[in-house]
């Protein structure tokens, strides 16, 4: 016999169980949507140590890999340090964005021969980012293009002949 109108047991919320995904998700998404200045650091790392606190070591990584403080200059170090291993040195260009790496191109007579590629980022192409995705690839390329300009400055080797012309 069917018994419809029979008490269903109560369950208790886990808050243990519950918890970290929602501040692996709360820690991220307060990282990428808050402004980009220095005291958002505290955003994500605060999701860190409460994580941290509760034992939750793979979300607690997770939080500090993904975040934007990590793994945006990782990306860019591990672009920079690639086409330095091929021998290229390009800067990366976002369109209708102004990147401050770019304006200390234009007041270095070597770092003007650099080749300028521009990302296929906008209304145009197909990844057509707005919001924090934008900030985000603004931040990488930016951060990219203060690597090379920096290797550029400390290789004493490197001189203005050894660059190629720009094909822009």
């Amino acid at each position: 016999m069917i018994r419809t109108f029979d008490r269903v047991p109560e369950r208790r919320f886990n808050w243990r169980r519950e918890l970290p995904p929602v501040l692996v998700v709360a820690g991220l998404a307060a990282d990428y949507l808050s402004p980009p200045a220095l005291w958002t650091m505290l955003l994500p790392f605060g999701a860190v140590v409460m994580l941290l606190a509760m034992r939750k070591w793979v979300h607690a990584a997770a939080v500090f890999g993904l975040c934007s403080w990590v793994l945006i200059p990782i990306a860019a170090g591990t672009a920079a340090g690639i086409e330095d291993g091929h021998g290229q040195h390009r800067l990366y260009v976002v369109e209708n964005a102004s990147l401050p790496s770019l304006d200390d191109v234009a007041s270095d007579p070597c770092a003007r021969r650099l080749e300028q590629t521009t990302l296929p980022i906008g209304p145009d192409h197909a990844l057509n980012p707005r919001g924090p995705m934008l900030r985000a690839i603004e931040t990488f390329a930016d951060l990219h293009n203060a690597i090379v300009l920096d290797r550029l400055d400390q290789d004493a080797f490197a001189t203005c002949d050894d660059l190629a012309p720009p094909t822009n």
